[in-house]
């Protein structure tokens, strides 16, 4: 995938608009998707989850609603691992934490696409 292109779709998960978030997560998924099982979707992978470590734990809502964002296109992605697959729910735990009630109702949002999967 082109740096500016995942550039461009991880800057639109941080949007207020949950229209613009739900479009770039919808892209993301099909990037990944795109990139097959191969060691570019694993290197993906793990920028996408070091990038979920990093916003989990911040105060900021921008970090916290691309962080439902970028968890509810890897719910999409059936090529993940079994570790993979299981990071998914712990991080959406830590989401449903939060006091700020978009990002929460984000998460309860994910956390259903996840459970009717």
């Amino acid at each position: 995938m082109s740096e500016h292109l995942r550039t461009g779709v991880l800057s639109r998960l941080r949007s207020k608009d949950a229209t613009t978030r739900n479009n770039a997560a919808q892209q993301l998924c099909k990037l990944i998707v795109d990139t097959g099982a191969s060691s570019n979707q694993n290197l993906l992978y793990l920028d996408l989850n070091s990038r979920l470590a990093k916003n989990v734990g911040s105060s900021d809502i921008h970090d916290l609603l691309e962080s439902t964002a970028i968890l509810s296109a890897l719910v999409d992605v059936d090529t993940l691992n079994e570790a993979q697959r299981t990071r998914i729910p712990v991080q959406l735990k830590l989401l449903l934490k939060q006091s700020n009630q978009t990002v929460s109702t984000e998460a309860v949002g994910v956390y259903k696409k996840l459970v009717n999967k």
